[in-house]
Parts: C-alpha cells; structure tokens; sequence
C-alpha cells in the first residue's frame, strides 16, 4: 500500500518507503526461503529432486525481490539527494526504471511460480498436504509463472500466496515435532 498511496515528500515519507522495501525484499525473502527449507525437511523425502529444486527457485525468488528493494531504495535516494535535477520529470529516467522494476518483479514471480507448482506437486503425489492446500499451490505457482506476461495477475498471486502461507503456517504450528532420543548418559557422565 505504501508503493501505491504514499508521498515521498510527506516528513515520514522516506521512512515510510524505507520499511516497504525492507518488507518487500529482505522478509518477503527469508520468509520464502525458510518455507521451503521446512517444508524440504517435512516432505523432502517423498521427492527429494523436486524439493531441492523448489528450494533453488526460491533462493532466485528472493534474490530477485531484494535486488528489486535495492533498486527501488536506491532509486528513491538519488532522487531526495538531487532534487535540483528533477529526475521525477525525465521521462528517460522514469521509462528505464519502470521497466527495469517490472522486468525484475516478472523474473521474481516467475520463480516464485516455479516454488509454488514444484511444492504443490509434491505436497499432492506424496499425499502429504492436503489435496486442497496443493491445488491452491499449484494455482498460485501456474499464475505466478506468468506474471511477466500479465502483470495484472500479480494481486492475484498475492492472495492466493497469502491463503497458502496463512494455511501452510497453521498445519506446521499444528504439527508434532519428530521426537528424537536423547544420548544415553551414565552414571559417571
């Protein structure tokens, strides 16, 4: 929302985009990436190929998304740094970075897709996530492959991720941990 209705110009303007591209890049990323290397643990047996490919886009995913934040905090710097240009009026400036950032986001959500269509296989093959849960994963990787090619499909990515998350987090918080046993000890340590 900060990318769409904030105002750089505003006293905490600034701060404001500042926490969005923290968000958007770093967090989104872990958050990926410590998903997959869960799930990897979980259900990597059943498919251990698919997994650690799942596990490799994701890391490009969230690569992408923090050279996007990069790119957008960057951007926004030089511009509060050098007002008297006025880059904000150069339509060279604002087409090269408009396409730079969309390209960037297309790459980003492709991989993402890939993340999504490879752990919504297995989680469906080793029957070991709901049947439900991997269809919305596959739905959401298949839109997500083609963001680049309909941009507008990005929001939809987004809800369908979130209920995927919402839903993927309240299995995992359910879930037993693996009891391991503990080294047997004797008396004298």
């Amino acid at each position: 929302m900060i990318y769409l209705v904030g105002n750089l110009r505003d006293t905490m303007g600034p701060f404001g985009y500042a926490v969005a591209d923290f968000l958007y890049g770093p967090v989104w990323a872990v958050g990926l990436v410590s998903l997959v290397l869960v799930l990897r643990e979980r259900i990597g047996e059943q498919a251990p190929r698919r997994m650690s490919l799942a596990l490799l886009a994701a890391v490009l995913a969230a690569g992408t998304m923090i050279i996007i934040a990069c790119i957008r905090s960057a951007n926004r710097q030089y511009h509060l740094l050098h007002p008297d240009l006025h880059l904000e009026d150069s339509l060279t400036v604002l087409i090269v970075w408009g396409t730079l950032v969309a390209g960037l986001t297309g790459a980003g959500f492709h991989f993402l897709g890939w993340t999504l269509t490879l752990i919504g296989s297995v989680g469906w093959t080793s029957r070991q996530l709901p049947r439900l849960l991997s269809v919305l994963y596959l739905a959401a990787g298949v839109t997500a492959l083609f963001v680049y090619l309909l941009p507008g499909n990005e929001g939809l990515v987004g809800v369908l991720s979130m209920i995927v998350c919402i839903w993927q987090g309240i299995l995992l918080w359910k879930a037993e941990p693996e009891k391991t046993q503990a080294p047997e000890t004797t008396p004298n340590g």
